[in-house]
């Protein structure tokens, strides 16, 4: 059995989806699992569910839902019932590694002592945790979802501020590696969720300026400052200011730690690397599409040259190591005209070009040169005769040609 309370809530056994009830019986089955074993009241229970002082039938309608609840939940694989009977209230029975909640803060607290001290693994720990919310990127699903109720409401606003907190405490730690060129996508959107997160901007401010960026860097203060006063009256907190004074002065406490991949002080790398990535990842969709049809019958476009196939594979080898770069090309592997997907290989596929010039090198050669096939088209050959037939492609030919 599992049970997801990060993103919505369900229960699957194996590949099944177990259905729960309505939404006070969902809400009681997510109390008891983020009780994390313990036994919770029936007074708690009541107060959680109705908040003070409850309805009349409250103890029997929370029988009625424990009841039904251990119906469809059955029996662990140890053969107790994964809701047992009690007199004085209910508890839930599952290990902690069948709950994404608490995969999650298991993650989160076995990354913390290394911060600082191994921010390599810590980092990817918290990756790993972060990745039980079940979204792309680092914006967090919605816990809780639908549910009613104050318990509902407390659990959701403690969960969504420990996941901030591990957003937080991961960027905080890939800086220090040197990572900054690639985490500005993910910072951008980071900033565009949560507009008046001092702490977001701030750390999007420093990995500008540590890309080369520095107008980028001074503009995302300044747009937060104006937020802020719009909306709160205030200006932005001491953490902030002190950052963007250290920026205008060009104070060398902002260096990137040493031994970490810079760019020159123009941002050329960064921004090549975004326009190289948008076209690579067209080379993709076509390598993919093989024949042009996509998911639902959309045509993807095809490329008789060798270049999109090489590029494709040359993704595929650099993304090996990478489990979240992997599973943003299987997305597109498996619906190259599915547009959020494409957008997410394109925003991986970027950080990975900032950070290795030669795979720089290798895509924009590769770019390059499909540019030059699809602008100076060649005569009919062999090749051309071949690809059409293995794609059952239209041949289009204009002007005096002649074959032998």
């Amino acid at each position: 059995m599992r049970f997801q309370l990060l993103n919505g809530i369900q229960a699957h056994r194996g590949d099944r989806l177990v259905p729960l009830g309505d939404r006070q019986q969902r809400l009681l089955l997510a109390l008891l699992l983020l009780a994390e074993g313990q036994l919770v009241t029936i007074e708690q229970l009541i107060e959680k569910v109705w908040g003070e002082p409850g309805i009349r039938s409250a103890r029997r309608v929370l029988s009625h839902y424990a009841s039904d609840l251990r119906a469809r939940l059955g029996r662990t694989a140890s053969g107790s019932p994964v809701v047992p009977v009690y007199d004085n209230g209910y508890r839930v029975v599952a290990e902690r590694d069948q709950v994404d909640a608490h995969r999650f803060r298991d993650l989160v607290k076995a990354a913390r002592p290394l911060l600082g001290q191994d921010d390599e693994e810590a980092t990817r720990l918290l990756r790993s945790a972060l990745r039980q919310w079940g979204s792309d990127g680092l914006l967090p699903g919605e816990p809780l979802l639908g549910l009613p109720g104050p318990g509902a409401a407390g659990a959701r606003v403690r969960l969504l501020e420990e996941h901030r907190a591990a957003v937080l405490a991961c960027l905080e730690a890939e800086l220090r590696l040197g990572r900054h060129a690639p985490l500005v996508p993910e910072l951008q959107d980071l900033v565009r969720a949560w507009p008046l997160d001092e702490e977001a901007t701030r750390l999007l401010m420093l990995a500008h300026h540590r890309a080369g960026r520095v107008a980028d860097a001074l503009a995302a203060y300044k747009d937060l400052r104006g937020r802020l006063r719009d909306e709160l009256g205030n200006d932005p907190g001491s953490r902030v200011e002190e950052l963007q004074q250290l920026i205008l002065r060009q104070d060398p406490v902002l260096d990137p730690p040493s031994g970490a991949y810079t760019l020159d002080p123009s941002g050329v790398n960064v921004r090549s690397a975004s326009e190289i990535g948008k076209n690579a990842v067209r080379l993709v969709t076509d390598a993919v599409g093989k024949g042009g049809v996509g998911k639902g019958g959309a045509q993807t476009g095809v490329s008789w040259t060798r270049h999109p196939a090489e590029l494709l594979e040359l993704v595929r080898t650099r993304f090996a190591d990478d489990p979240d770069a992997t599973n943003a090309l299987a997305r597109v592997e498996a619906d190259p005209v599915d547009g959020a997907a494409v957008t997410v290989l394109e925003r991986v596929l970027v950080a990975h070009l900032v950070r290795d010039q030669t795979f720089l090198d290798d895509v924009g050669r590769l770019v390059e040169q499909e540019k030059g096939a699809r602008a100076n088209p060649p005569s009919i050959v062999a090749d051309t005769v071949k690809n059409a037939v293995v794609y059952h492609a239209p041949v289009h030919v204009s002007g005096d040609f002649t074959i032998s």
